[in-house]
């Protein structure tokens, strides 16, 4: 069976989007409820991977300045290794190339999926650090990197995160 991807529209797709990160990053990960679901939650594109009506994955983007960021990318633990996650990361990468195609993508991997992100082209930015008491790292696609001119206008901005700010100002 083929996965079917789709960007969440309604509030019961969303439910099953909160339902799968729930069991993944609360439950699975004992990552605080309260850091999980954030005030981001209504201003971020969400996205559902299914398998036959089943939702088996999630995750979200938004912006933050001149950045797209991809978060909260989860897929149950009985689907992983199924290329369903690599599924769900095409229709979002292509949803952030069609829709924001001046932003720079970025993303906190946790370093135990820096494999399945490196597959996909993503690079790692700078040392690994730890958010919601995960070992993460900082990601970028280097293909999808918009012009120098955005570049320098990310450099300007004071709240851009440290990796990609040591990243960039290396290429400028």
């Amino acid at each position: 069976m083929l996965p079917k991807t789709l960007i969440v529209t309604t509030d019961a797709q969303y439910q099953k989007a909160l339902a799968i990160r729930k069991r993944v990053f609360v439950v699975e990960q004992n990552v605080p409820a309260e850091l999980e679901v954030d005030a981001y939650e209504k201003t971020s594109v969400h996205f559902l991977c299914l398998l036959g009506d089943e939702a088996v994955g999630t995750g979200r983007m938004r912006q933050k300045g001149g950045l797209i960021k991809f978060e909260r990318i989860a897929t149950l633990a009985n689907h992983r290794g199924k290329n369903l996650g690599a599924a769900l990361m095409t229709l979002m990468q292509k949803h952030a190339e069609d829709m924001f195609p001046d932003l720079m993508p970025y993303m906190h991997a946790q370093t135990t999926a820096f494999g399945f992100y490196k597959k996909l082209g993503w690079v790692q930015l700078g040392a690994n650090f730890y958010e919601a008491g995960i070992d993460h790292v900082a990601m970028t696609l280097p293909n999808k990197i918009p012009n120098v001119q955005l570049g320098k206008k990310l450099l300007a901005d004071g709240d851009l995160p440290k990796p990609l700010r040591d990243y960039l100002t290396s290429r400028n």
